[in-house]
């Protein structure tokens, strides 16, 4: 019954959430992972994707071992070109497109237009945070995104009837013995913070603005990425020269505040982003920095009082 209410209540927050169809309590799965969630999603679609060379490395993996896909490069601001990902389609009968919604890295909000096919989208850090586009058939993305428990991933699959996971499951949960309380807690945690949704993203994205702006005026040589405009209302990295990515993050956190480096989706590997490599952008001394819910104009005023001196530190070798 628990598991049941959980899939109920993520449908409808989900629904909330999307510019599009309603999505059924039936079409929700829960997992112990985003990645489970990933995999369960690309097992239905097993023929070629269309992807972007600044999604998750896994998927671009996939794109490599799947006969007939493509990976569709960004421009500098980490956004692929609908045009593009259409005509790549049209080529390849049979293919789906498997694209973010949102750069979790950077924060650029994909232009996607499927006209008709299929998108497996990537909703990594955007539910709570954007209003979802109608057109994807599935998505898949992590509980811990909007404040739940990490040990949760959710699947949603509403373009194929009566679809079904290829893995065993049990009331909706795939793999392994379920996690009732973790999944009645990602439930409650997005459920609420879907009723803040409209307020907490408005302000999010204004403390992110005051980051894009103000660095970019504090610190010499350091460079903004991402859309400034079309983006997640919580993300924003900057990339600072003559300093380690590593070594800032080390200092920041020495400091009180915990930032990271590398690419999102493999940041515990500290090899160079891919992402940032795709755009074109330097990848070294890059600082991502994501908002929790609830973050204050105080903790802002701090870090932004507190960052010039930790560049200046790191640059200098002290």
């Amino acid at each position: 019954m628990l598991l049941d209410a959980a899939r109920s209540s993520i449908a409808a927050s989900i629904t909330a959430s999307t510019e599009g169809p309603p999505v059924r309590p039936d079409q929700v799965w829960l997992t112990g992972s985003a990645e489970i969630a990933r995999q369960a999603v690309l097992d239905a679609f097993p023929g070629p994707i269309v992807t972007t060379a600044v999604d998750a490395r896994a998927v671009i993996e996939v794109a490599h071992d799947r006969p007939g896909s493509h990976v569709i490069g960004v421009d500098a601001l980490g956004k692929v070109s609908a045009r593009a990902c259409s005509d790549a389609l049209h080529r390849t009968p049979g293919s789906v497109l498997c694209v973010q919604i949102a750069n979790p890295e950077v924060g650029s909000i994909q232009p996607i237009d499927v006209a008709g096919g299929h998108w497996l989208a990537d909703a990594g850090q955007c539910l709570a945070r954007v209003r979802l586009p109608a057109q994807w058939t599935a998505m898949w993305a992590g509980a811990r995104d909007w404040g739940g428990p990490a040990g949760v991933g959710v699947a949603v699959v509403r373009g194929v009837p009566n679809w079904h996971p290829a893995s065993p499951t049990v009331r909706g949960w795939i793999g392994g013995v379920p996690d009732v309380p973790a999944a009645v807690a990602a439930a409650a945690a997005l459920e609420q913070a879907v009723q803040t949704f409209d307020q907490e993203s408005a302000r999010a994205f204004a403390l992110v603005e005051r980051i894009r702006t103000e660095v970019a005026e504090r610190i010499p040589d350091v460079d903004v990425l991402g859309d400034p405009d079309s983006r997640l209302p919580h993300v924003v990295t900057f990339c600072a020269l003559y300093v380690s990515g590593e070594a800032l993050v080390s200092e920041l956190d020495r400091r009180g505040f915990a930032v990271a480096s590398g690419s999102s989706c493999a940041a515990e590997d500290q090899q160079p982003s891919h992402v940032l490599a795709a755009m074109g952008a330097y990848t070294g001394g890059n600082v991502r920095i994501s908002l929790p819910f609830g973050c204050t104009e105080a903790t802002i005023d701090s870090f932004l009082a507190t960052l010039p001196g930790a560049v200046q530190a790191v640059r200098l070798g002290t």
